[in-house]
């Protein structure tokens, strides 16, 4: 069978990635031979069999939790109203009825569902449910469905366990996670190789994959995708965006550890370190000592965190593109966009300049002013770190590590002293 087989977890709302990472495939051309989904990655699934973008993506953007299940009181099901005691008491009652009423779901599978399509698409689908009346898995490919009953089992694969059960020729069926979260082998067991698998981080089990002969290319999303029953335009709106972007750099179209870079180096301001600027990183860091040896906290840190966002063996042409990284995360600098290397450098210039210039910067300075030179340095927590970068940075502090405070800075906030010096060599460079 020619073309990948699409592999799509479960996680409710966390579903809305899915959709980002089918945009980014169309883009690229990535042929889909079968698909193979777990709850909501099922239904995402079906709906990729019909083809239809724009179908999924008016769901994704109009979706609440009323179109999920039915409740009296749609905010009972916001946990952060309730003590853990409350929320247990609550489930209790939930399960004490039978689970959750899923009326409003059917509704919105039968809605957004054509069969007709997915049957004669030449992609195969298939999906996973658990029943509980046999205590036992159930695997269904579209070929083996009796005619009619397609979104029928979708809606079991979807059924969560706070949901009712769903039946099916007398047969009761719950959520398909509780078995497998992330079905690589109902694709594998078509003989298919080439495997995208797309993890959402959804509650649920995930089965180990025993044919090492598969060439898996995992999609997993690179931040916290809110909660499984969070439904909410702009989240979903956010959520396929980071879907999008992952595809790309799974795909090497983008690179970059945290961010998404355009897949070339060439850079005005981003070449390698030159050696005054490794004598500056050396004099704050005391780089040419053992970093292992005891009592060199402080460097190790520091060294674990630039390791982190390179590939490879640290040197100065890979260290430049850690520090510019790394810098922009303690900027807060956008990252669900892409970037060249000198946008991002710019960006980050930028960005210095808003903060300098911003209102709350001036009595950001007298709290950090309070803690650079207090004999405990206790208050450390409450300074804001990008302030901390940006006046660090606007003074000629060539001593930042002289003081227990910038060794305060280097043990627990890492980033913060990268970013204090690779602001200063960037400043110097854009000069």
């Amino acid at each position: 069978m020619n073309g990948y087989g699409l592999v799509l977890g479960g996680g409710g709302a966390k579903g809305s990635y899915e959709i980002g990472v089918w945009k980014a495939l169309k883009e690229l051309n990535i042929p889909i031979a079968a698909i193979s989904g777990t709850s909501v990655g099922a239904l995402n699934g079906a709906i990729m069999v019909q083809d239809e973008f724009d179908t999924a993506y008016q769901l994704w953007t109009s979706i609440c939790i009323q179109d999920i299940i039915k409740m009296d009181n749609p905010s009972a099901f916001d946990s952060k109203k309730f003590s853990p005691r409350e929320i247990t008491i609550i489930i209790k009652n939930i399960m004490d009825n039978g689970g959750l009423d899923v009326t409003p779901l059917k509704e919105l599978v039968k809605k957004y569902i054509n069969e007709e399509k997915i049957r004669k698409s030449p992609i195969d689908f298939g999906l996973v449910t658990f029943s509980i009346s046999e205590l036992k898995p159930h695997i269904a490919y579209k070929n083996d469905i009796p005619a009619g009953k397609l979104t029928e089992f979708l809606i079991a694969s979807s059924c969560f366990p706070l949901f009712k059960p769903y039946e099916i020729n007398n047969k009761k069926y719950i959520d398909g996670g509780i078995y497998d979260n992330l079905p690589v082998s109902v694709i594998s067991s078509k003989g298919i190789k080439d495997i995208i698998v797309v993890d959402v981080s959804g509650i649920g089990r995930v089965r180990k994959v025993a044919n090492k002969d598969l060439n898996l290319v995992y999609i997993k999303n690179s931040e916290f995708l809110g909660k499984t029953f969070f439904f909410e335009k702009e989240a979903c709106i956010r959520n396929m965006r980071i879907g999008y972007l992952d595809t790309m750099k799974a795909f090497k179209k983008l690179m970059g550890k945290r961010y998404y870079i355009y897949n070339y180096k060439s850079s005005k301001l981003l070449y390698p370190l030159t050696n005054c600027e490794i004598n500056l990183l050396e004099g704050v860091f005391n780089l040419k000592r053992d970093v292992l040896s005891a009592g060199k906290l402080t460097n190790y840190n520091i060294f674990r965190t630039v390791y982190n966002y390179i590939d490879g063996k640290l040197d100065p042409s890979t260290a430049v593109y850690a520090l510019i990284e790394i810098t922009a995360e303690v900027l807060g600098i956008d990252r669900l966009k892409p970037y060249n290397w000198d946008e991002l450098a710019d960006s980050i210039l930028q960005r210095y300049e808003e903060i300098k210039n911003s209102s709350s910067f001036n009595s950001s300075i007298v709290n950090i002013k309070s803690s650079i030179f207090s004999k405990n340095n206790a208050r450390i927590d409450t300074i804001d770190n990008k302030h901390l970068v940006a006046y660090l940075t606007s003074l000629d502090n060539k001593d930042i590590n002289l003081n227990n405070f910038g060794k305060l800075i280097a043990v627990f906030s890492p980033k913060t002293c990268i970013a204090c010096i690779f602001l200063s060599i960037l400043l110097r460079r854009a000069a």
